[in-house]
């Protein structure tokens, strides 16, 4: 069971806030950065072993991994033993501009989306950030 947030400062936890689909980035920015993180994705070779889902919601992209079952070594077991689906590692806050953006970590320590750690800078840079802390 997750509690609530103590204060107005706290961030949200692993339940997404808002309405699912719901996203107050235009749609033409959420395409364009979702198929620039892709093409990042596939570019570093990490499409062989993972899916990445981009999910946009208020005014973030949720970026999320699930581990193919057979990547190109065989068999894999999930990324977060206790469960196959996917796998949060982090999120992009829209900053008003497709080419900058704030990244903010996904913790499992605490389940939450940590505001007080972030890094400002272009999409394909930081989507490195979340994968370097969690797939290397």
């Amino acid at each position: 069971m997750v509690t609530p947030p103590s204060s107005g400062s706290d961030v949200g936890r692993r339940k997404k806030p808002g309405t699912p689909g719901k996203t107050t980035i235009p749609p033409g920015i959420v395409l364009s950065v979702t198929r620039r993180l892709l093409a990042e994705f596939t570019k570093r070779g990490y499409h062989v072993d993972h899916h990445l889902f981009v999910v946009p919601q208020q005014c973030y992209l949720y970026l999320e991994v699930e581990r193919k079952e057979f990547g190109a070594r065989g068999p894999r077991p999930p990324i977060n033993r206790s469960s196959t689906t996917h796998t949060p590692l982090g999120r992009l806050k829209f900053l008003g501009n497709a080419m900058k953006w704030e990244y903010q970590p996904y913790r499992y320590s605490d389940e939450y989306w940590d505001d007080r750690e972030t890094e400002i800078g272009t999409p394909e840079d930081l989507i490195l950030s979340g994968i370097v802390e969690r797939l290397c």
